[in-house]
């Protein structure tokens, strides 16, 4: 049987007894992680994979990052050609299908090994890491939909800066009057209709839901509604043009070059997140603040983990794959690196150990993760198996009525009709 020492090499030294081969499998693990982010992520995660490489260096850890969107369009990529990372940062959006899918591996084996989720949120874990009895994602952060704003815009306007929590009135009512103020080159407020994301927050707000059983759960008035509000604010030129519009997408990359709110064009901008601020705060010190997302019959605030770190099904080693992931969420050596970049540490344990070291932009993070928990929000929904499609085909049906190929009433109809099929074909 391999490993086993044969009964004259008994006596032998230690070292001798150690398979030369077997040492040289160990020294040869190679785990690729693959997550999505600004370049502070980046450069904080590369000094948490150089942290564990050193405690352990018979493990390699391969990174392989990108902007959001890149990311999604590689990763679908890698699952068709059968070429998935071990180790994956994984969203609210997408974890339940690639789940469905067999793409993640269920963690629940190395839980209590190689793995603790003890000092995790454990409804978190059972009720959105867990997807059909399975352990596919652990929470890595605790988050809040919010609205980012650049303080110097408003105070170059003349104009109070936006209140914390803005009905939908009030959010176009601001807007209007810094476009009045700052002129041609400046507009009020970023044009969110294309996002289903900011759409799922304003149905919140009114007090109804995106999905239901497997469809859609919104009433077409809603989506009516959403459509022209934002159809009148780029005819009154409070909101930029289309053309603009399609150039700053996709939202949440923080590029410096291609970023509305960071090159200057709009003094606020959304769908954000409290976990996505410190990218904005890296580029622009001191500048920014947050608010609620606006408010109808209620917030249109939600709850959610920032993401997931999950695992390949088909990874070749599951348990080196397992102890970096309780590495990266349950060790202080990776808290001390990562601090709150990828929003406040789901793991109450690190959060408490990182608390005495928070600086302003921490502080605030965590007051707005306060005051939107304390305002009864919804929790994100992720949607069901499709989500991912129909995310993309909202947008396409939005930008086809704002360069005015279809009207209001189609884009609704249209949508619908489009989305239901993409859903049926996948439940």
């Amino acid at each position: 049987m391999a490993g086993c020492v044969p009964t004259e090499q008994k006596n032998a030294t230690a070292s001798e007894k150690v398979d030369p081969k077997q040492t040289q499998a160990q020294q040869n693990v190679e785990l690729r992680f693959a997550w999505w982010g600004s370049q502070g992520r980046h450069d904080r995660t590369l000094k948490v994979i150089d942290k564990f490489q050193q405690l352990h260096p018979n493990i390699k850890i391969k990174p392989e990052y990108t902007s959001f969107d890149g990311y999604w369009e590689k990763l679908s990529t890698q699952v068709a050609g059968n070429n998935v990372p071990d180790i994956m940062q994984m969203s609210i959006l997408y974890i339940k299908e690639y789940s469905d899918r067999g793409v993640l591996a269920d963690l629940t084996p190395q839980v209590g090994k190689e793995l603790k989720i003890d000092d995790l949120n454990a409804d978190v874990v059972k009720n959105q890491g867990t997807v059909k009895g399975k352990l596919t994602g652990l929470p890595v952060s605790d988050n809040a939909s919010v609205l980012i704003y650049n303080k110097e815009m408003y105070q170059q306007a003349g104009v109070e800066p936006p209140k914390l929590d803005m009905t939908w009135k009030e959010y176009f009512d601001k807007a209007r009057e810094v476009k009045s103020k700052l002129g041609d080159k400046v507009y009020g407020a970023f044009d969110m209709s294309t996002s289903l994301e900011a759409y799922m927050y304003y149905v919140f707000s009114v007090g109804e839901q995106l999905y239901k059983d497997n469809r859609l759960g919104y009433t077409d008035p809603t989506f009516t509604n959403w459509l022209k509000m934002w159809d009148d604010a780029r005819k009154e030129g409070i909101v930029p043009p289309a053309t603009m519009t399609a150039s700053f997408l996709p939202i949440g990359n923080a590029d410096p070059n291609k970023d509305g709110l960071m090159k200057g064009i709009v003094p606020i901008m959304g769908p954000q997140f409290t976990a996505t601020f410190p990218a904005y705060e890296n580029v622009m010190k001191d500048k920014i603040d947050m608010v609620s997302y606006p408010k109808d019959k209620q917030s249109g605030s939600a709850i959610l983990p920032a993401m997931f770190l999950s695992a390949s099904a088909k990874t070749k080693y599951p348990k080196e794959a397992a102890m970096f992931l309780d590495f990266f969420l349950n060790s202080k050596e990776a808290a001390d690196i990562l601090e709150t970049e990828r929003g406040m540490p789901e793991n109450k344990k690190m959060l408490e150990y990182l608390t005495a070291k928070f600086n302003e932009r921490d502080k605030k993070m965590v007051k707005m993760l306060q005051h939107v928990t304390s305002n009864k929000p919804s929790m994100y929904d992720g949607g069901p198996k499709g989500t991912g499609e129909v995310t993309k085909l909202f947008e396409q049906t939005v930008q086809k009525q704002q360069f005015g190929k279809v009207t209001i009433d189609e884009a609704v109809v249209d949508f619908r009709k489009e989305a239901d099929k993409i859903f049926e074909k996948n439940n």
